[in-house]
């Protein structure tokens, strides 16, 4: 048997978030002609500010062939059987393990908790969790391994360890909470990630998985959000062919994105500049030309706020170097630590702070 698995959707009142409710749609048509009859959601299907949960009973009743398996995320820790009425519908408001048919494997369900880990709760079940034998769906942090920081959230939420793992041994874990699709391989812990970016932070395509429960093969399938977030920065200092250097900056982003028509319309993009040049109104007059036919994020224009003018082509050679040198480097996004484009911006700053 195949099972879908989504988490982190943030339903609100359908009119204040549309989009979210057409991707979780999207989802649920997809699944249903892949023959699919079951979906998992681990945590914060609906927001904070949702109380009325009327709306997903009509929608549960449109897919009434399709089983929905729901565990309460810190964002809708109240929700349960009682406000939803749907037949189709499970919610584990208290830590469970089940069982499925073909699998040789058991589910064990733990909703989000507050002021408590994972690794608590795993010793009051601990008979069921069969070594190796059980697969662990929840929301909450990957606490020892990748994690982005979430700047709303900063604290951290019912924390699974490496000790846990080790200790308890579950053969796979699926987890909700962090909105970024994530995967550790070495530990096959798993973020599937929101299937529609919640605002601009939340960039690029987003993916829901499918798991068969026999062989527990776990693919990721890109979603048909129904908005796509983009957030670029491009570095930029005096030279005598800016124009030229911009359109190839450009084009390498337009080629990372790879968006179809379809995709295009749905891309919500912010592009900052940030630097130093000769000609700033020349600069923003071709960042707008370029980025014409895509939809700027709040109706805002390219931002050219951290561009300063300058002539001094002397420190042209001295910042070449520079950033061939960082984009020489290999480099690894770590927690807390600056990503590259963020050094190279730093860099080029500095040196032309001498002029």
């Amino acid at each position: 048997m195949r099972i879908a698995i989504t988490a982190d959707n943030h339903l609100t009142d359908k009119k204040k978030h549309p989009e979210r409710w057409k991707t979780l749609e999207n989802i649920l048509n997809d699944i249903r002609e892949k023959d699919i009859n079951k979906i998992i959601i681990c945590g914060d299907l609906f927001n904070d500010d949702c109380h009325n949960y009327s709306e997903f009973d009509k929608l549960t009743d449109k897919y009434n062939n399709i089983d929905f398996l729901i565990i309460p995320g810190n964002h809708d820790p109240n929700i349960s059987e009682k406000a939803i009425t749907g037949s189709n519908v499970t919610i584990y408001t208290e830590p469970e393990v089940i069982s499925f048919n073909d699998s040789d494997y058991s589910f064990f369900f733990l909703p989000y908790k507050p002021k408590i880990t994972m690794g608590q709760q795993f010793v009051s079940y601990q008979e069921d969790l069969i070594p190796r034998e059980w697969i662990l769906i929840s929301h909450g942090d990957w606490a020892d391994s990748i994690r982005t920081p979430n700047p709303i959230e900063p604290d951290v939420y019912m924390p699974l360890s490496r000790k846990d793992i080790a200790n308890y041994k579950p053969t796979l874990t699926i987890l909700g909470h962090i909105h970024k699709p994530l995967d550790d391989t070495d530990y096959n812990v798993h973020y599937v990630g929101s299937p529609c970016g919640l605002d601009i932070t939340e960039t690029g395509r987003r993916r829901y998985s499918i798991l068969d429960t026999k062989n527990l093969d776990l693919e990721h399938i890109n979603v048909d959000s129904e908005v796509i977030y983009f957030d670029e920065t491009i570095n930029i200092w005096p030279m005598e062919n800016e124009d030229e250097y911009l359109k190839n900056q450009i084009a390498k982003i337009k080629e990372r994105w790879d968006l179809n028509s379809e995709e295009m319309s749905k891309a919500k993009i912010r592009i900052k500049i940030k630097g130093y040049s000769s000609n700033i109104r020349k600069l923003k007059d071709f960042c707008e030309k370029s980025f014409e036919g895509f939809s700027f994020w709040n109706n805002e224009k390219p931002d050219i706020s951290e561009v300063y003018e300058s002539y001094n082509y002397e420190l042209l050679k001295i910042t070449e170097k520079v950033v061939a040198r960082i984009d020489q480097q290999s480099w690894v996004e770590i927690e807390g630590e600056p990503i590259k484009n963020e050094i190279i911006s730093k860099a080029i700053k500095t040196i032309y702070s001498i002029s």
